[in-house]
């Protein structure tokens, strides 16, 4: 498929990016794994694995079962996702573009440039100009957004702006007490106090409550039913934030889109003269 990009993740940062590619009318497919982690689901695609579809600020992703039905919906100009979290269907779809936004601190997906005609991806763990074009700063300060054409990112990433460890900075984030199947005792942009019960894990037949760390808006969460790991983030608390942004893309979310798209646009207008098609035109091999 030509004139096409991939994203690979569809959690927090991953569809900001995904929302600004779109909206600018790029063609995009979204590569998942089969259960998602990303707590701040009110914007993100992921959850479309979970329940088919997902919307984020009015455009709304499908879940598609395979290649061939990706292959027709987004010909048809739909926003779509493929379960393909070792993105084994890149080789037949060939893309115009590869987007890593797996967030991992690592390259463990095996992104790397030949995998398109170019490549991006976000924060640290890729080496710009070995293992991707382009890698965009994400973390919080003067050079978020910032596009790196050689060597890495800033490696000590920080955490919503503190440091990565520091208790202090880590209060408002909830993690499981025990690994088992977590179920959710309240809604996202519900506002919790501190103890309150938030969730129930179930592991062995035992099942310990967790409860909210901090008082505020319960901005994120993972799915219930889902099965994680001790220690694994399950629920992330703002003590400011409305009930309103818990549906809407962050700044940060919002400033890593505008880079990419802009790391996307700089390298077709320098390819241009190759280049036959815009970007917004799709085609079949």
């Amino acid at each position: 498929m030509k004139h096409l990009v991939i994203v690979r993740g569809g959690g927090e940062l991953a569809s900001g990016v995904i929302h600004c590619l779109y909206k600018a009318g790029l063609r995009v497919i979204i590569l998942e794994k089969e259960q998602p982690t990303a707590t701040r689901r009110r914007v993100a695609f992921a959850d479309a694995i979970y329940r088919g579809e997902a919307t984020v600020e009015r455009i709304t992703c499908h879940l598609a079962k395979d290649v061939k039905e990706a292959k027709q919906r987004v010909k048809k100009g739909e926003l779509i996702m493929l379960c393909d979290p070792k993105g084994e269907c890149i080789k037949e779809l060939k893309p115009r573009v590869v987007v890593d936004a797996l967030l991992r601190h690592e390259n463990v997906a095996g992104t790397s440039r030949d995998m398109a005609d170019h490549t991006v991806a976000l924060g640290p763990g890729f080496c710009a100009g070995r293992d991707v074009d382009v890698v965009v700063e994400t973390m919080r300060g003067h050079n978020l957004g910032r596009l790196i054409y050689e060597g890495y990112s800033y490696r000590d990433q920080q955490s919503d702006g503190g440091l990565v460890g520091d208790p202090a900075n880590l209060e408002h984030l909830v993690f499981a007490p025990v690994p088992g199947k977590v179920k959710l005792l309240q809604n996202i942009s519900m506002y919790v106090k501190k103890g309150e019960p938030l969730a129930v894990i179930t592991s062995k037949g035992k099942k310990t409550e967790v409860c909210a760390t901090i008082d505020g808006m319960l901005r994120g969460a993972v799915h219930s039913g889902l099965t994680v790991e001790k220690g694994q983030k399950i629920a992330d608390i703002h003590p400011r934030m409305s009930r309103e942004e818990c549906f809407a893309i962050s700044d940060k979310a919002r400033c890593i889109g505008g880079s990419v798209l802009t790391a996307i646009m700089a390298w077709e207008s320098q390819d241009s003269k190759k280049s036959k098609f815009p970007f917004n035109h799709i085609s079949f091999d």
